[in-house]
């Protein structure tokens, strides 16, 4: 429209001083005319047909406000669609993890049934096992009391626990605890381990 607008004006521009030209000769004045009223119709149509003035305005802003909300309303769509997505890969991983600890416990109190108990505390991922042996508990107890006279009966127990973090981090997942409980105490530490790693060894003291 404003192209039209520029176009009509100078039409009208040139028609009305060819007009007033042609009174003054008094030749083809007529058609002047009807041409210098028609670019000044069309001059007008144009420019008031442009988009900024307040009257053509509200039809561009509902245009506008309209591709928003359906914008808006994609968005919220796809945000939707990925939040379902990712709980339901949530969940799965979660059920998976759940299969593997189960299968791992389950393997824990078949090996170690026979010097004790292995539970597990999925919040803290901490594998606890209770010795119950006699003989296994006295061995512990002895290696405590003189670990200098049982530095290689300290050394095998410590490394066959690392073994088992290890084997833990491998077959289940990093971050996981193995934990061995002083005989006789139900919540002190005697050895634990992350990773394969040893963090506590109160074998020693």
């Amino acid at each position: 429209m404003l192209f039209l607008a520029i176009i009509g004006i100078i039409v009208f521009l040139l028609a009305l001083f060819s007009l007033i030209s042609a009174r003054q000769s008094g030749n083809g004045w007529k058609f002047l005319a009807t041409i210098t009223v028609l670019s000044a119709l069309v001059t007008v149509y144009a420019t008031i047909k442009l988009p900024f003035w307040p009257y053509n305005q509200p039809k561009t802003e509902k245009a506008a406000t309209s591709q928003r909300s359906s914008s808006t309303a994609t968005s919220a769509k796809l945000s939707s669609s990925e939040a379902v997505f990712n709980e339901a890969s949530q969940k799965k991983a979660a059920a998976t993890t759940k299969l593997k600890e189960d299968s791992i416990l389950k393997q824990l109190k078949a090996n170690y049934k026979s010097i004790g108990t292995f539970t597990l505390d999925r919040e803290t991922k901490t594998f606890t096992l209770t010795p119950t042996n006699k003989k296994y508990v006295k061995s512990l107890k002895i290696i405590k009391k003189y670990p200098a006279k049982n530095q290689k009966a300290l050394t095998t127990v410590t490394t066959n626990y690392e073994s088992l973090s290890s084997s833990i981090k491998k077959n289940l997942a990093k971050g996981y605890t193995i934990r061995v409980l002083q005989p006789g105490t139900k919540n002190t530490t005697l050895l634990s381990l992350k990773d394969g790693k040893v963090l506590v060894n109160n074998l020693k003291k």
